[in-house]
């Protein structure tokens, strides 16, 4: 290994400066011995331009396979990747070849019979625009749905006003393009779960279900 060889020259080096910098202070001759000035000259190649340094960026794109720009960023990057895979599973999103489809519900987006984003959905919604940012590379569908309570036209327009409503917050607070962003507002047509029992019951578990927002980030074209 070269650490060790590293690390003594770098010692040379120290020592060399604090002995000419001892001297000055005390106002002693400093030596004019050319054995000494070769030898710290010699311990200057040794270290080379980068004097002993070593790039963090270079051992991750070693480790990592990223792409990371020797700036000095190299940490940066590593945390960014950690963040990006948390966000994807703590919003529990699915992940496949082409697309990554997240279901966020509307009870954590809006109060009840609102389209208005609650202040208490900034957590979901900023790890929802770290992933389109770092995965996105086509458009991104935001739908929304709504439980069968109300009349169908209603709920048409609530599901789409709830969809606009994440897609302007995106906007305006996670720096994405209005551009590559669609909405769309599909009411009480598409539900995941029943909402009434088997007895005429109100469900309030599978309307709960039904009452969310999809998203869609499409990460690469769809292979024909």
């Amino acid at each position: 290994m070269r650490v060790l060889p590293r690390l003594a020259a770098s010692s040379a080096v120290l020592a060399s400066a604090a002995f000419s910098m001892g001297a000055s202070a005390w106002e002693v001759e400093q030596s004019d011995d050319p054995i000494v000035h070769d030898a710290a000259r010699a311990s200057l190649l040794t270290l080379g331009t980068n004097h002993g340094a070593r790039l963090l960026t270079e051992d991750i794109r070693t480790l990592q396979g990223l792409n990371a720009a020797v700036d000095g960023k190299g940490l940066t990057l590593l945390t960014t990747v950690e963040k990006l895979n948390q966000a994807i599973s703590d919003l529990d999103a699915r992940v496949d070849e082409t697309e990554i489809s997240i279901v966020l519900s509307s009870d954590i987006l809006f109060d009840f019979d609102k389209a208005d984003i609650k202040s208490t959905a900034e957590h979901e919604l900023m790890m929802l625009g770290m992933i389109i940012r770092e995965k996105r590379t086509g458009n991104v569908t935001i739908i929304g749905h709504t439980d069968a309570k109300g009349s169908e036209a209603y709920n048409i327009s609530l599901s789409q006003r709830r969809a606009t409503s994440v897609k302007n917050w995106l906007v305006q607070h996670a720096q994405i393009d209005a551009e590559v962003i669609n909405t769309e507002g599909l009411g009480e047509t598409r539900p995941i779960a029943p909402n009434v029992n088997a007895d005429g019951s109100d469900d309030v578990d599978g309307r709960t279900k039904n009452r969310r927002v999809d998203i869609m980030i499409q990460t690469r074209e769809p292979f024909e």
